[in-house]
């Protein structure tokens, strides 16, 4: 039996209906990254892809937020958060000035690079009355670290770096090969799949230099959506990051 025609269009119009709500409720979400393996990176296939990435796409099943990544230069990544271009940038601290989302998944682990046989003793690095130290000019480092640098007298050489994709690391520990600077200040994570990636001759200093947790910043009126997103962020099981970074890393980790 066919239903009545006002039945049929009572339920056309509350499919209509729902379906706008559905779409009004949608909300995209852009978030700006610099390339930076394992966290966030782009493959040989155009993907996005990366512990933070994964975690973050993780988070958001099941909402009604829609996110897309851009990779850029990590200062241009800051000035797109500052003219609303993006609602997020990834790995940022305290010394880049944005709010934060209060949930971490990645530390900077800054650690001293060197050529490896240049010291036969790593005590013989800090003998040096002013090591050469490179550092990138694209960062804002943390106080703790600039101090770390002025404990030991380094003199800093500062280069502009912008890894699109692994052979330009393999590009950016060149300096190192004819002593043009003593260490590069690197972080360990990512300078290790360098390392293995191209057999590099490189090695790291024993001590430990500084490490700093990275956070999501955004721009101050995007504060409602952050913290609707860092509550479900939050909410991210152990286990969900765990295989995630195993993906990434391996059982080692």
């Amino acid at each position: 039996m066919n239903a009545p025609m006002h039945i049929v269009l009572l339920l056309l119009l509350a499919l209509l209906s729902t379906n706008a709500l559905a779409k009004t409720d949608s909300r995209a979400v852009h978030i700006c990254f610099e390339r930076w393996w394992p966290y966030s990176f782009v493959n040989e296939q155009k993907q996005v892809r990366g512990i933070e990435v994964d975690i973050i796409k993780s988070a958001l099943i099941g909402t009604p937020y829609r996110v897309t990544f851009h990779e850029l230069p990590y200062r241009r990544c800051l000035a797109g958060v500052a003219d609303g271009t993006f609602d997020f940038t990834l790995h940022v601290d305290e010394a880049d000035g944005f709010p934060i989302i209060d949930v971490s998944f990645t530390t900077w682990l800054l650690s001293l690079a060197v050529k490896q046989g240049r010291f036969s003793n790593p005590d013989d690095f800090y003998q040096l009355a002013a090591p050469r130290v490179m550092i990138s000019e694209d960062y804002s480092y943390p106080e703790a670290a600039v101090q770390g640098l002025k404990k030991i007298n380094a003199a800093i050489v500062s280069r502009s770096f912008y890894e699109q994709n692994h052979d330009d690391g393999k590009k950016f520990f060149s300096v190192l090969n004819n002593n043009r600077v003593d260490a590069i200040l690197v972080d360990k994570v990512w300078a290790l799949e360098m390392i293995r990636r191209h057999q590099l001759e490189v090695t790291f200093l024993p001590r430990p230099f500084h490490s700093e947790q990275q956070f999501m910043g955004y721009n101050i009126a995007n504060q409602a959506m952050a913290k609707r997103i860092e509550s479900l962020l939050e909410k991210v099981q152990d286990k969900t990051i765990k295989t995630i970074e195993i993906k990434y890393l391996g059982d080692d980790f």
